[in-house]
C-alpha cells in the first residue's frame, strides 16, 4: 500500500512537483533539466539574474483580494505601463525608459534598471536593476538588489483571490533590522496600491456599462500574448 510516486525536483530556492505518473528519472534530474522544463529557455536568464538557492526564506503575507485572479495577472503583466501613475515611491527608483518586457514559452520577464547606482541613498531596496517573472499561469519572481519575492495567486471564486508573498533574502544584510523593516514596508505600499487598483478595476468589469479595456498599443503590444493565455483559455 505505498503511496503513488510522483516527480519531484529542486530548481534554486524552488521544489516542484508534477502530478503526471511516473518519477523523473536520475540521469534527468539536474538542474538544466528541470529548469528548462519548467521555465524553458527563459530558466538561463533567470539564473543569471540571481534567482537561485543562494537566498534564504524571511517570511510569508498573505492578501485576500476582491477581483477575479487574471485581474491581478493583468495588472502585473501590462508592462510597467501603471507604474509612474498608481506606484510614484517605486517610480521614483526606477529608470523606467529602460523598461522591457520579453516572452518566452510560458514566462514572461519585464526588466528595468533602477536609479540607484546615481543616487547617493542610505537606502536602497532595488539595486542597479529589477527583474520580474510571471510564470504561466499565476506565479510571479520577483528580484531586486538582495531580495526576492515570489507571489502565487489562488482563486477563491469569481471575484476574489487569495495572493501569496513569500520573500527571500541575501545572507549579507539578514541582520540588519532596520534596513528589512524599511524595505518591507515599502513592498507593503506597493501591494497596498496593487489592491486599490485591482479591486476597481473589478468593479468596473461588473458594470453592465463594461464593453471593452482600451490598449496602449506602444507599451502593451508584447503582452497580448499572455493576456489572451489568461483571460481565454483558463476559466473562473
Amino acid at each position: 500500500m505505498g503511496l503513488v510516486p510522483m516527480r519531484v525536483a529542486v530548481w534554486g530556492p524552488f521544489i516542484l512537483v508534477n502530478f503526471e505518473n511516473g518519477v523523473l528519472p536520475e540521469q534527468e534530474s539536474d538542474f538544466d533539466f528541470v529548469g528548462n522544463e519548467w521555465l524553458g529557455s527563459s530558466s538561463q536568464i533567470l539564473a543569471d539574474g540571481g534567482v537561485d538557492s543562494s537566498l534564504s526564506f524571511l517570511c510569508r503575507r498573505e492578501y485576500t483580494i476582491e477581483c477575479n485572479w487574471k485581474v491581478f495577472c493583468d495588472n502585473y503583466l501590462d508592462g510597467g505601463y501603471h507604474v509612474p501613475y498608481a506606484h510614484k515611491g517605486l517610480a521614483s527608483g526606477l529608470t523606467l525608459d529602460s523598461y522591457s518586457t520579453t516572452i518566452f514559452e510560458k514566462v514572461s520577464i519585464q526588466r528595468c534598471e533602477t536609479g540607484s547606482a546615481e543616487k547617493d541613498q542610505d537606502f536602497d531596496r532595488l539595486g542597479s536593476k529589477a527583474l520580474y517573472a510571471f510564470v504561466y499561469p499565476n506565479f510571479m519572481i520577483n528580484r531586486y538588489g538582495p531580495w526576492m519575492d515570489t507571489n502565487l495567486v489562488l482563486p477563491q471564486g469569481p471575484r476574489k483571490c487569495l495572493v501569496i508573498f513569500d520573500y527571500f533574502l541575501d545572507s549579507s544584510v539578514k541582520g540588519d533590522e532596520s534596513f528589512i523593516s524599511q524595505s518591507l514596508e515599502d513592498s507593503e505600499t506597493v501591494q497596498m496600491e496593487d489592491i486599490k487598483l485591482c479591486e476597481a478595476v473589478q468593479r468596473g468589469l461588473e458594470s453592465p456599462a463594461y464593453c471593452s479595456g482600451r490598449y496602449a498599443p506602444q507599451v502593451e503590444k508584447a503582452m497580448h500574448h499572455f493576456h489572451s493565455l489568461v483571460y481565454q483559455n483558463l476559466s473562473d
